[in-house]
């Protein structure tokens, strides 16, 4: 709606002056003040905001595209950062980002949740700040399953304990070993820890490794090195590194030496 615009102030020693403090105060300032009113009302109600009934679970399972029934006529964009609250519960949330709006269908990409677990049919949805959103964004391992038969210094480990987000996937080969390949740019934590007995040598991580049947000792691509003895048979490690989309990180040892399957371990995560 438009604002009834409001007149210029004639000088203050001019007969003009009086009467125009006068509207000003009496009627100018007052209806500006109503249609500021409903102005802010038509925006929260009819083009900022909506609802929606579509079943959602804001857990980590609903990171990513998400299409929400809605109203038509709103004003969301391609690109604008919006998030969605339980209607009785504003801690059960999502942020995500507008992928596509048309007609009754709302397209999201979400990048935050709140972590809960029950599925929800009742949802407000409100125009908000773009955030930092990184999400859930890890894989984590253990058990392991001695070495790859082509890879022969590349761990392998049995159970996949986390798998979350998209930017980090995951794969055990027979012949290959383990592998964590980065979908997305970033700053990584990753981790290992193994117990090796009364076996001695080295373990660590290798970053696009051309060389995986070599010694990690002897490689130029250690990204982490770690001893190992009869004394200290039990170590772990850990280091933030920034990656870039298409590397890939590998378990990788000075020779396959570790037939434990118990207390072997690793993790990667995004942290920035």
């Amino acid at each position: 709606m438009a604002i009834t615009p409001i007149d210029p102030a004639p000088a203050r020693n001019t007969a003009g002056f009086k009467p125009w403090v006068e509207s000003l105060l009496e009627t100018d300032l007052p209806l500006l003040s109503t249609e500021m009113e409903a102005a802010i009302l038509a925006l929260n109600t009819n083009s900022w905001t909506g609802t929606s009934t579509t079943s959602y679970t804001p857990n980590s399972g609903g990171i990513g595209t998400k299409v929400f029934t809605t109203q038509s006529g709103k004003s969301w964009l391609p690109g604008q950062w919006v998030t969605i609250g339980y209607t009785s519960d504003g801690r059960e949330n999502a942020v995500g980002v507008v992928q596509a709006y048309s007609g009754t269908s709302l397209t999201l990409d979400i990048k935050q949740v709140s972590g809960h677990s029950t599925p929800r049919t009742a949802w407000n949805i409100a125009f908000t700040p773009p955030i930092n959103a990184i999400g859930d964004q890890e894989v984590v391992v253990h058990t392991g399953n001695g070495y790859g038969s082509t890879n022969t210094r590349i761990r392998r480990y049995t159970t996949t304990l986390k798998a979350s987000g998209g930017d980090i996937t995951y794969a055990d080969s027979p012949t290959l070993g383990a592998s964590f390949t980065f979908n997305k740019s970033g700053v990584y934590e990753i981790y290992r820890a193994e117990n090796y007995g009364s076996v001695v040598g080295n373990i660590g991580i290798s970053l696009n490794t051309t060389t995986p049947s070599a010694s990690l000792s002897i490689i130029a691509e250690r990204l982490m090195m770690c001893s190992v003895s009869n004394v200290i048979p039990y170590v772990a490690f850990s280091r933030a590194v920034q990656i870039t989309a298409g590397d890939i990180v590998r378990p990788h040892d000075g020779a396959a030496l570790n037939s434990n399957t118990t207390d072997c371990f690793m993790a990667v995560k995004r942290i920035a």
